[in-house]
């Protein structure tokens, strides 16, 4: 059987779209982690005292993350200022759950993407070529 990859048009879309979705709703690795931690849970909202605690991190690094999570539209506030996770739309969701699936997998690809931005869209592409084994 031939080797397969992710030349495909419409998975090089479906790339493209991710790994410009990564760039633009994340700010640093932190704010992918802090969504991740919170989409495990949907149900439960946290404050940023919990987020510090959940994820070790400072109360920048999570007011920082929160600022743009809320504005990309994949968490909400909610009373007593604590946060669910909660997609805009099902775009969205279907987004994160792509994002969350290609972390677990290749968490170095993502990391990259987000560190050093537009440049590094092919090597994220080939972290994802399917390969005949």
């Amino acid at each position: 059987m031939a080797s397969r990859g992710l030349w495909e048009p419409a998975l090089v879309r479906r790339i493209d779209e991710v790994a410009d979705f990564i760039r633009s709703s994340f700010t640093s690795i932190w704010s992918l982690e802090l969504l991740l931690h919170l989409k495990a849970e949907p149900w439960v909202a946290k404050t940023r005292e919990q987020l510090i605690g959940d994820l070790r991190a400072s109360d920048a690094v999570v007011s920082a993350s929160v600022a743009s999570l809320l504005a990309a539209g994949l968490i909400v506030e909610e009373e007593g200022h604590a946060y669910r996770y909660a997609p805009a739309s099902e775009d969205l969701a279907a987004l994160v759950e792509d994002i969350d699936a290609i972390y677990r997998k290749q968490p170095d690809a993502v990391r990259r993407v987000i560190v050093v931005g537009k440049g590094n869209l092919a090597a994220f592409a080939d972290a994802f070529r399917l390969r005949n084994d």
